[in-house]
């Protein structure tokens, strides 16, 4: 009778230690793929406010030294810490090629 006992407990056991490994697998692959979004939308925000940034510095011919401090934060957290590609490299390289300029806003 203990034999039996103990093959039920341990099947039943193993499949609640299952059940609850299912579950702690798939909340943290929830979490990933969420994270995962929230990252996609930031890098995107970021690409697109730096793209206008540049675009309008280029045209503008010359930028302020603390606006050139703050897109250049902007750009190494886009392309370091979000995984940016190489597109805003190229407009950094122009915006860092400008006119610098005293300080703009006091």
């Amino acid at each position: 009778m203990m034999d039996v006992t103990t093959i039920v407990v341990a099947v039943l056991g193993s499949g609640l230690l299952n059940t609850l490994l299912n579950y702690f697998i798939t909340q943290q692959e929830k979490k990933k793929e969420s994270e995962s979004g929230v990252q996609e939308a930031a890098r995107l925000i970021m690409k697109d406010r730096l793209r206008f940034l540049c675009v309008h510095y280029i045209q503008q011919g010359w930028i302020y030294e603390d606006e050139l401090d703050d897109i250049t934060s902007m750009h190494q957290c886009y392309h370091d810490d979000l995984k940016g590609n190489g597109f805003l490299d190229k407009q950094m390289e122009r915006v860092n090629n400008l006119e610098v300029r005293g300080i703009g806003v006091k």
